[in-house]
């Protein structure tokens, strides 16, 4: 059986990396507010300004989960979502009118594997007793919600409908991003005392 120093050691790297996390998170919500205060922008623009988010977003998890011993959720699930971020991330930047038709589907799909992330994540830190794993597994089910209306009907509720929901996405995520990076700090100043 595992105790606590085991699993801290084991984690150890992701922890120390908690501020690429916050980046993450703050250029999701300046993404997510960006949509919401322009929806009326280029569509065109859109998919390049998320294509560059998500390249960067892989890049950050690729980086921490390849130089970790062992993470919070699944090695494995992150490095393959890793993969698929920057996969998507060039697809949108590098044939952005094509890809501006489905849009909606692959941020869709994003989102929802990133919610089962999240909320594996906030099991994660449940499991090493950080506080406010909670809002970390809600957030989680909130980013799910987002995506499943995004999926069941992402061209007939029309495109204004589907960019709000989209950037109240990515302001949901960058939270989650922002609090989790707040208790992986938590938990990397705990370890280093």
């Amino acid at each position: 059986m595992k105790t606590y120093p085991d699993l801290y050691e084991r984690a150890m790297n992701p922890i120390k990396h908690w501020w690429m996390y916050l980046m993450i998170g703050l250029l999701s919500m300046f993404i997510g507010v960006i949509v919401l205060f322009y929806p009326e922008s280029s569509y065109t623009a859109f998919t390049l300004l998320f294509g560059f988010a998500l390249t960067l977003f892989g890049i950050v998890q690729l980086i921490v989960a390849l130089t970790s011993k062992n993470y919070f959720v699944s090695r494995a699930a992150v490095i393959i979502g890793a993969i698929l971020d920057i996969f998507l991330g060039i697809l949108l930047s590098v044939n952005p009118g094509l890809t501006a038709i489905a849009l909606p589907l692959i941020l869709g799909m994003w989102m929802l594997y990133e919610s089962f992330l999240l909320i594996g994540f906030g099991g994660d830190l449940e499991g090493f007793k950080v506080g406010g794993s909670f809002m970390t597994i809600l957030g989680g089910i909130v980013l799910l919600i987002l995506a499943v209306m995004i999926l069941i009907r992402p061209y007939t509720v029309g495109m204004a409908t589907v960019v709000i929901y989209i950037g109240v996405s990515f302001i949901v995520y960058g939270i989650m991003k922002v609090l989790s990076s707040l208790r992986l700090k938590e938990v990397h100043n705990k370890i280093v005392r």
